[in-house]
């Protein structure tokens, strides 16, 4: 059996912490970057993604990079 792996997309989230609650825990917002194209390289999102991340007010906790792919058996 032959399969195939087809990129289809790729996304960037950035987390910040927007602040504590009552008992004093971080709370987190995240910021969604959707239709990267899915043959960027990682270094290259990292760098939009820390780019806009110093244009924040508030402090960056993390980066992230999901892919998404369909398998398809190739007959």
């Amino acid at each position: 059996m032959a399969l195939e792996k087809i990129p289809t997309r790729c996304t960037f989230t950035i987390k910040v912490q927007s602040g504590l609650n009552m008992s004093g825990n971080p709370v987190y917002k995240t910021y969604n970057y959707s239709n990267v194209k899915t043959d960027a390289a990682d270094a290259n999102i990292y760098a939009v993604a820390s780019g806009l991340g110093a244009l924040q007010s508030l402090p960056v906790i993390s980066y992230s990079k999901a892919d998404y792919s369909q398998l398809v058996d190739m007959i």
